[in-house]
């Protein structure tokens, strides 16, 4: 006797089988070339239009930042060798 299973039959999903693809014409199976701007476009547009109009206010600031950091180099330098000193290392 052959066993029967408890469990309900799963269902698969209805298929449409006249089911017709419809044809696009013109189409040649190929990729499409799109007009992409190179990279070296893309750049100069920037240069030309965006970058003129930050420049100098990133150069003060770049400034600035090179400012504040040479003097706490400098700082931290003399606070290194006034402790070499109080140790009588120098």
């Amino acid at each position: 006797m052959k066993p029967t299973s408890l469990t309900a039959q799963k269902r698969f999903p209805l298929t449409d089988y006249n089911y017709q693809s419809m044809t696009i014409t013109g189409y040649r199976g190929g990729c499409a070339k799109s007009v992409a701007p190179s990279f070296r476009n893309i750049s100069r547009q920037y240069f030309q239009k965006e970058a003129r109009h930050d420049f100098v206010t990133e150069a003060i600031v770049f400034a600035m930042l090179i400012v504040i950091s040479t003097v706490a180099v400098a700082s931290g330098a003399q606070a290194a060798v006034q402790l070499c000193r109080a140790f009588g290392a120098l």
